[in-house]
């Protein structure tokens, strides 16, 4: 896979479990903040370093409740306050690689809300938090 591509084969791992049929949409985020550090100089310009980082990625998914389906994986792992695998590509039918790198690393789930609106398919977003130190990476390989 390389170029632009259309999102449609991404792979979604949840503590071990394939939940890429129940996801319908992703957005990673990683920020890191803003610390001040200005002091007094002749041209009163402001100075910045980069503080602390916060990594979280937001899926989507279609509620389902089976065994080992979404409500069944996500509302133990919540109950639970587990720390758990979280993996996700772009296109889960090639392997990784540096044109399809995987994001990874441990997670938490620091809410859980199932919710439905008349006539539309029941989905929910689902935030995943980056549980230590070592974050959300990408690998190649």
């Amino acid at each position: 896979m390389s170029g632009k591509n259309i999102a449609l084969k991404d792979y979604v791992e949840v503590d071990g479990h394939d939940l890429s049929d129940f996801a319908s949409a992703y957005q990673e985020h990683s920020d890191d903040e803003q610390v001040d550090v200005s002091g007094f100089n002749p041209t009163g310009a402001d100075e910045f370093l980069q503080g602390k980082r916060t990594q979280s990625i937001d899926v989507t998914f279609f509620d389902s409740k089976a065994s080992g389906e979404v409500h069944d994986v996500l509302y133990h792992l919540y109950r639970d306050r587990a720390t758990f695998t979280f993996k996700h590509r772009d296109d889960q039918n090639n392997a990784v690689s540096s044109t399809n790198p995987q994001i990874e690393g441990n997670a938490n789930i620091l809410s859980y809300g199932p919710g439905a609106t008349r006539g539309q398919a029941r989905s929910f977003q689902v935030t995943f938090v980056a549980a230590d130190s070592a974050g959300f990476v990408y690998t190649e390989s």
